[in-house]
């Protein structure tokens, strides 16, 4: 009993201080829900609060953006009207810069003050365009003019001497020209009339020489005038015995070779030369055109020293020496001369 006494004293002490610990909580709890309470209302007011912050902020910042708005407005306004006044100070200083100039040209060119002569010409009426188009014209006019030359008249009197000294050589060229001129149409003349007359000669001569070497025909030189050149020429036209009269071009070998002895043989006794070199002339000649050759060569001997170079016995016999060569040894060539008018004394 006294266990069970204990126990339930116990337990009554228990349950006492449980329900003095549970009084104390829901005190505790209960002053919890009272400040959890008080906490909500305050955390109501404060979003309340909030949004009206937040509304006044963004009304705020409308108004802000509203403000710069109207500055950006303001400063574009600004900055035309900086544009404007620094563009109008620019022409100012270009007015001022171009009085200047005026005022400084008008005193180098008229010397005078363009203050003191502005007034008389303030008042001026007339055309601006007509008066810009005018003096637009006259500054070309002066442009072309050039800058005032202070030493033109020195430059002037050199220029006139040098002038004057190359019109004396240009006078004297042309003098000179002309004396040239006559000097060669004078020595055209001379050349022509002493040509013309050589011609005729050696014609004349030519004409006798060829039916001497032909025994018979005739033969005629022919002056040709080329007009496209402006040059003159020769042509021969011969007539051997029984043929017609026609070109040299025209003949045989051996014709052609002997009309050629007929014409510098011609030449030869116009104007005779001390040395005639003939070259196997009479290679193409017959028997009896080579006496005839051979008799002419003994004429113009009595004038010029002949030359022959043949190999006709016939020719060889007119000559008075002989040069020949010969190869006695094999491989050396030796020259060899007769003298014939010795060799014929020495034979007799």
């Amino acid at each position: 009993r006294t266990d069970v006494e204990t126990t339930l004293a116990r337990m009554a002490s228990e349950s006492l201080r449980s329900t003095e610990t549970m009084s104390s909580g829901q005190i505790r709890q209960e002053e919890r829900k009272v400040r959890l309470e008080r906490l909500l209302a305050e955390s109501e007011s404060l979003s309340a609060q909030t949004a009206r912050l937040r509304d006044e902020f963004e009304a705020s910042q409308a108004q802000m953006r509203e403000l710069e708005r109207a500055v950006s407005g303001h400063v574009g306004l600004r900055s035309q009207a900086q544009a404007r006044m620094n563009e109008a100070q620019l022409h100012m200083e270009q007015g001022r810069m171009k009085e200047a100039y005026l005022v400084d040209q008008v005193r180098e060119r008229y010397i005078l003050t363009l203050a003191d002569v502005a007034d008389r010409y303030a008042s001026r009426e007339g055309n601006a365009v007509e008066s810009e188009a005018q003096l637009k014209e006259l500054r070309e006019k002066i442009a072309r003019i050039g800058d005032v030359n202070l030493s033109a008249i020195e430059e002037y009197d050199e220029v006139a001497k040098r002038y004057e000294f190359l019109s004396k050589q240009q006078a004297d060229l042309i003098e000179a020209k002309e004396q040239l001129k006559k000097v060669i149409e004078r020595i055209n003349r001379i050349c022509s009339r002493r040509f013309r007359d050589t011609f005729e000669q050696v014609n004349e001569r030519f004409t006798k020489a060829f039916p001497v070497l032909f025994g018979g025909g005739e033969a005629n030189l022919l002056l040709i005038e080329d007009v496209e050149k402006g040059e003159m020429g020769i042509d021969i036209v011969a007539k051997p015995p029984g043929k017609k009269m026609q070109n040299i071009s025209l003949l045989s070998g051996g014709e052609k070779a002997l009309t050629a002895v007929a014409l510098i043989f011609s030449i030869f006794l116009v104007k005779p030369s001390p040395y005639c070199l003939l070259d196997e002339v009479d290679a193409p000649l017959d028997d009896a055109n080579v006496f005839r050759f051979n008799d002419l060569v003994k004429e113009m001997a009595k004038r010029s020293q002949i030359i022959v170079v043949t190999h006709n016995k016939f020719t060889m016999e007119v000559a008075a020496k002989l040069y020949g060569v010969t190869m006695q040894e094999k491989g050396v060539s030796k020259m060899v001369s007769v003298n014939l008018g010795e060799a014929q004394a020495v034979a007799v």
